[in-house]
Formats: C-alpha cells, structure tokens, sequence
C-alpha cells in the first residue's frame, strides 16, 4: 500500500529527529560520495581499534633502558637515536600501516579512497590557513591569559624547535591521521553524524595516547594525573576540530595534518616559552581549545565544502 501523506510526514520527521541526536538509521546505508555504498560500519572497525591500541601499548610500553640508542650511518652522517624515542615512533606509526593493510583486505575501491584522501593537497588555501593559523592563536591567547592572571618571565622559543617537529610528519602525524581520519572517522560516520563521529574518535584517540604519555611526560612529576586529564580534554576537543576541517576541506588529509603538525610544535615550546606555571598554561589552552571546538560543533557547517581545485587553477580561499 502507497504511504499516505500523513505517514510520510512522520517518516520526515522520525529521520530529522534521529540525525539531530547524532545519529542515522542502521536500515539506511550511507553511500560514499561516488554512491557506492560504504561497507564496514561501526561494528566492524572496533576490532581494529582494540588491535590499534594492543599493537601501539605493547609497543610503547616495553621496558627499554634509557641509555640505550641506534646508530644509522648514511654516507658520512652519523644519527645517534634514543632508543625510546624509536619506540615511540613506531607505535604511532603501526595504527597507519595496519589501516592500510585493512582497508586493501577490505576491497580496492576502500584502498583508493583513502589514498584519495591522503594526496588530495590541493584544496582552497582558507582551510591551510586554518591549519596554520588556529594553534599558534590559541596558545598566543593562552600565553597573554596566564600573564594577565600570573606575571611571570617568558623567553623566545629556539628555532630548533620548530624544525624537529617536521620529522614527526612521516614519522607518526601523517600515520596517525590515516588510521582516525581517513579510516575510523569515515566508518564511523556510516552510522553517526559528523560530529558525533568527531567526538568518538576523539575519546578513543585520547585513550589510545595515555601510554604514550605516561613514558613521555616526565616533567609533570607529581601532577602527571592532572597533566594526563587535561590532555586528554585537549585531545578529544581536537578531534572535533579535526574532524571539521577534514570535511571543510573536502576530506583534504594533508591539511588535517598540517594542523596536527602546528598542535604539536604549540605543545612542544610550552617548556621553552614558560619557566613556571606550565601546567596552568596547558589548562588555560585547552580551555580555549574546547570553546573553540564547542562553537564548531553548534554552528559550524560540516558539510563537504571544499572541491579539488583542478590542474592550472590557483588555490585561493
């Protein structure tokens, strides 16, 4: 029997009520943006999130002498690595790698698209400007709050640290945001909204990174616990924005990690801008962090907004 006017109104509303929450309903599939129908839904990529984390943990967790190190030798150049610091690098690295091979055991087209996804670099030049602009505002911001509330001496961050954190791109960033961005995000957004799919991703991500913290935040002594809440905080705010910009820019990951490589070098020259009050400093940002992602969420546009810009055309915003 044909649905009647009055019960395909209720159906209209039924839908627009359940994607208010947050969420999609299971009896209707989402499709990909080439309308092929995106197989693999939540349920399927817990396993490889519970695998993600057992492969990274076991990782990072295993007992390694701090004196010990590893000798690479190219030509006439010799690199003296910690040993720990290789540890480190290679479980951020493992979530990537076991995404790719995932999504090759899952069909070629799940393999393409997120290759797709990875070399798509040409977007509008607003969402890089984003990326590049939205850290170091934060922190400038939190830096003038806690002068305001605690005067204190700050110093100019070394120009090393703004470089060394380039070597985290192909050594863990850009391994991260396949494995969250490129792979978990899109299958979680299978059958939640966007911004809830953001914030799924962004409690698991925490999750995933307090091992990692604990053998690597050894200047917050007595208040690691405190340090490790507030990151995490941090970090599920941060994957709403990320999931944001990822969508703005037309799911662009060279842009999300962009931001990722910002979010760190902000991070990593709180020691050498401030003596004091570190922990308050990290609080006050994150706090900003949050409003930032909060005001994204509620009025943010989370649609695909961004096109390939075709070969020739410049990349304005």
């Amino acid at each position: 029997m044909p649905a009647t006017g009055a019960s395909a109104r209720d159906g209209d509303e039924r839908a627009t009520a359940m994607t208010d929450l947050g969420m999609r309903d299971s009896t209707e599939p989402k499709t990909g943006d080439n309308g092929s129908l995106v197989a693999n839904g939540p349920r399927r990529l817990w396993p490889f999130l519970c695998l993600s984390a057992a492969l990274s943990w076991g990782v990072w967790l295993w007992p390694v002498q701090q004196n010990r190190y590893v000798y690479l030798v190219v030509w006439r150049w010799s690199i003296e690595w910690p040993l720990a610091n290789l540890m480190a690098v290679i479980g951020t690295c493992l979530p990537g790698m076991l995404a790719l091979a995932w999504s090759r055991a899952q069909g070629r087209h799940e393999f393409k698209e997120l290759l797709l996804s990875l070399l798509k670099w040409r977007t509008d030049l607003q969402w890089y400007c984003f990326a590049v602009g939205i850290p170091p505002g934060l922190m400038a911001l939190s830096l003038c709050a806690l002068l305001v509330l605690f005067p204190t001496r700050v110093s100019w961050p070394p120009a090393s640290g703004f470089f060394t954190p380039l070597l985290n791109v192909p050594l863990g960033l850009m391994w991260e945001e396949i494995a969250w961005r490129a792979f978990a995000l899109k299958r979680l957004e299978s059958r939640y909204s966007r911004r809830a799919s953001g914030l799924v991703i962004g409690v698991y991500w925490a999750l995933w990174h307090i091992p990692l913290w604990l053998v690597t935040v050894t200047w917050a002594g007595d208040l690691i616990a405190e340090v490790l809440l507030i990151a995490a905080i941090n970090t599920v705010a941060l994957s709403v924005i990320f999931a944001f910009l990822y969508h703005r820019s037309g799911q662009s990951l060279p842009v999300v990690i962009v931001l990722h490589l910002m979010c760190n070098m902000m991070t990593t020259q709180v020691s050498a801008v401030i003596w004091d009050h570190q922990v308050l400093l990290i609080a006050i940002s994150t706090l900003f962090t949050v409003c930032l992602a909060v005001a994204i969420a509620k009025w943010g546009r989370w649609e695909d907004g961004a096109r390939a810009v075709p070969e020739g055309e410049p990349t304005t915003g």
